[in-house]
């Protein structure tokens, strides 16, 4: 079993504009890492996804992930962005990322999309481990802050493959192993844990 390290960055309603039925979050960059077992990353994947909703970049994204919308004329549609994610991931595999937003984000962009969601993995909530290994607050914290925690700096600018990497930064400090024999890590639908609040205004 591959774990790999997950982050997504997602596309909203520009201000003042109704969502679409389904779907606040639209996807459009994917980043990955798998990592071995000591917690090195051992490959990436980077993709941008041209939105088919959301085809204006919400300012705050923008801002947040310097991307632009010349950068999402460049991307992939959906469906063929999660095949290319998906031959790259391998045949075994669990997903973690930095709290359990993603794994909604990711299902409802799938079902929206009409992809399926068979395919979706395990997914593990990092964040989750970080408090439960290293603070013990019960609190969410940011990856900043855990980055801070260990004396790490974070990789890059705030963009899905940086923030993959800055969160395999923090897992090299944690129990792996361990935590992905622990239910308790698990979060997404079909974990049995409770959906989160709303995901931000803005990205991931």
């Amino acid at each position: 079993m591959t774990p790999i390290v997950i982050d997504l960055e997602w596309n909203q309603p520009l201000k003042g504009r109704t969502p679409v039925t389904g779907l606040r979050d639209e996807i459009i960059q994917i980043g990955a890492a798998k990592i071995d077992a000591e917690g090195n990353a051992q490959d990436a994947f980077s993709q941008i996804v041209k939105p088919f909703y959301y085809t204006k970049l919400n300012k705050d994204v923008s801002e947040l992930t310097l991307l632009t919308d010349a950068d999402l004329e460049t991307g992939l549609p959906f469906a063929q962005a999660m095949d290319a994610l998906r031959a790259w991931c391998g045949a075994d595999y669990v997903f973690l990322s930095w709290s359990a937003t993603d794994a909604y984000v990711l299902y409802r962009n799938c079902e929206k999309f009409e992809y399926g969601t068979d395919w979706i993995p395990a997914f593990y909530d990092a964040q989750l481990m970080f408090d439960d290994y290293e603070m013990q607050e019960d609190r969410s914290w940011p990856l900043n802050y855990a980055l801070y925690h260990f004396g790490e700096k974070p990789d890059g600018a705030h963009n899905a493959l940086a923030d993959v990497l800055s969160t395999v930064l923090v897992l090299k400090h944690l129990d792996l192993a361990e935590a992905l024999e622990d239910d308790y890590f698990l979060c997404g639908p079909g974990s049995g844990t409770a959906e989160e609040e709303d995901s931000p205004d803005v990205d991931g």
